[in-house]
């Protein structure tokens, strides 16, 4: 358990310190990618980024399956087995390359129909190929990533992937403000990208210098059958994932324009970084959490599923209670009052970012357990929902009408579904006492969010930065009292502090 314990801060820890540097670029870069290029070219960048991952659903969780595969044979210290799965990852996944670079091209003469006024925009067909060669290269070279990743140490790559993602920004930033030019913009991307990738590649292909990754035999059939169950299963997970994510932006781009895509875009990147902060401490548990489902008690597991619960009500709550009250004071903050949305369409975004990240620990757990069939059908009822609402809202309310069809698919059936799965097939209990936890939670933030809308409101200050400051720290600390006041005898509450205590403690002796 401790040397389990010890992986799972590692990846953590160095997925932190990556995403710090990270959030930090990101903003700089999108930045100076604003005024450089302006929002057009940002609308096509989270378009054309939302069509290549329609493409590559042609993965089919292929990843998942193998990285779930992995990890018996690691704990086994099982070569052979390793190697025969590795090989038969690098097969697939050089087959999916070349299918998802061939429909790429293909769709091409169709993207005059999810672009509006597509002949106002300069070289988008160019801009278009180089999206999909930066994506149709990873299939060929970014495969082993997995195999280090189940094995827990994938802390050992963030030197590498700290470099690239500093050249990667620094570069991008100055051939901005010297070209100005979209197209070099995407030329220094994946040039910086695929060094790094090659790089990565190499490392791990020394670190596993006993793997096989060319083995001649092929794969028992009995393991073969499992990850095929699975990729099956992961398929509709993957057409239901996309669907819900990542078609608001084809529906935009088709029925509003493109302009509204990038200024949409500005606040999903400020949602998405958030979202990687967060769920990088879940991936960090991940193969930690494979090893306790097959190990541990229900009554543990149950244990560590509330205590994953909480700390997601904890984080992804005060998130929410903050951006409703100052997401745009930020945005102003950035980069203008111009690029700033409603109050109301502001309240649906986040609504959803707080629906999505809840799903967070009862999506991890059910991974790490392979539990992949069971719902394999509901991503896609679920998208059916997301797509009819939204394009028919979208036609009568605007951009508001998307974000509504999302929220109306999320409640009606994922964000009770898979808690009731893993008390069912995992935990082996009734679910009935999350779900009133969980109402219970919603109901607090109701109250958290009004209470700080309505002082908020009594505050005004000539420098928005300082009022950003004060409204986020008023906001922050009624979330807080809150939780300490209903929270602050349970266990879970209790896990925390206990938590956050050792880890300054530790500190602190290392100092001494």
């Amino acid at each position: 358990m401790g040397d389990r314990t010890k992986k799972s801060f590692l990846n953590i820890g160095s997925n932190f310190f990556i995403m710090m540097v990270k959030t930090f670029l990101t903003f700089l870069t999108r930045t100076v990618f604003i005024y450089c290029l302006g929002e057009e070219a940002l609308g096509l960048n989270g378009l054309f980024t939302n069509v290549l991952s329609m493409l590559s659903l042609a993965e089919l969780g292929v990843s998942t399956a193998i990285n779930f595969s992995l990890y018996k044979p690691l704990a086994k210290k099982d070569k052979k087995k390793i190697s025969e799965l590795m090989t038969f990852y690098r097969k697939a996944y050089t087959i999916i390359g070349i299918i998802v670079g061939v429909v790429g091209i293909i769709l091409m003469p169709f993207l005059k129909y999810i672009i509006k006024d597509i002949e106002n925009i300069d070289n988008v067909y160019i801009i278009y190929i180089l999206y999909l060669i930066n994506t149709v290269s990873t299939y060929f070279i970014a495969y082993k990533e997995t195999l280090i990743n189940a094995d827990q140490k994938g802390y050992k790559l963030a030197g590498i992937q700290f470099i690239g993602l500093v050249a990667l920004n620094i570069f991008q930033i100055i051939f901005l403000l010297l070209a100005k030019n979209f197209i070099v913009y995407l030329i220094i991307q994946f040039i910086t990208l695929f060094i790094q990738r090659v790089i990565t590649n190499i490392y791990i292909t020394k670190k596993y210098n006993d793997i096989d990754f060319n083995c001649k035999e092929k794969i028992e059939k009995k393991d073969l059958q499992v990850i095929v169950k699975n990729v099956k299963a992961m398929f509709f997970h993957k057409i239901g994932d996309y669907c819900i994510n990542s078609t608001d932006n084809l529906i935009i781009s088709a029925f509003i324009n493109v302009a509204t895509v990038g200024i949409y875009s500005n606040y999903l990147t400020v949602i998405n970084l958030l979202n990687n902060f967060i769920t990088m401490i879940y991936n960090g548990l991940g193969a930690s959490l494979g090893n306790l489902v097959a190990t541990e008690s229900n009554d543990k597991k149950e244990e560590i599923f509330k205590k994953m619960n909480f700390i997601a009500f904890c984080i992804y709550g005060l998130c929410s209670v903050c951006m409703i009250n100052v997401f745009n004071d930020f945005i102003k903050i950035w980069i203008g009052e111009r690029y700033c949305l409603s109050l109301s369409i502001v309240l649906v975004i986040v609504i959803n970012f707080y629906l999505t990240g809840m799903r967070v620990p009862s999506s991890t757990m059910k991974s790490s357990a392979g539990l992949f069939d069971v719902d394999k059908y509901t991503p896609i009822f679920q998208s059916i929902i997301n797509l009819v609402v939204s394009i028919v809202l979208v036609q009568k309310m605007g951009l508001i009408g998307v974000l509504i069809g999302t929220f109306i698919s999320s409640i009606a059936i994922p964000s009770w579904q898979r808690p009731y799965l893993i008390y069912k097939y995992i935990l082996k209990k009734s679910s009935k006492n999350y779900f009133i936890e969980f109402l219970k939670n919603i109901v607090i933030l109701i109250i958290c969010t009004v209470l700080a809308l309505f002082i908020n409101n009594l505050i005004i200050f000539n420098n928005l930065y300082i009022q950003f400051v004060v409204k986020g720290l008023i906001t922050a600390s009624i979330f807080g009292i809150s939780v300490i006041v209903i929270y602050g005898k349970t266990d879970e509450f209790k896990y925390i502090i206990n938590t956050i205590s050792n880890l300054f403690r530790r500190k602190i002796c290392k100092k001494a």
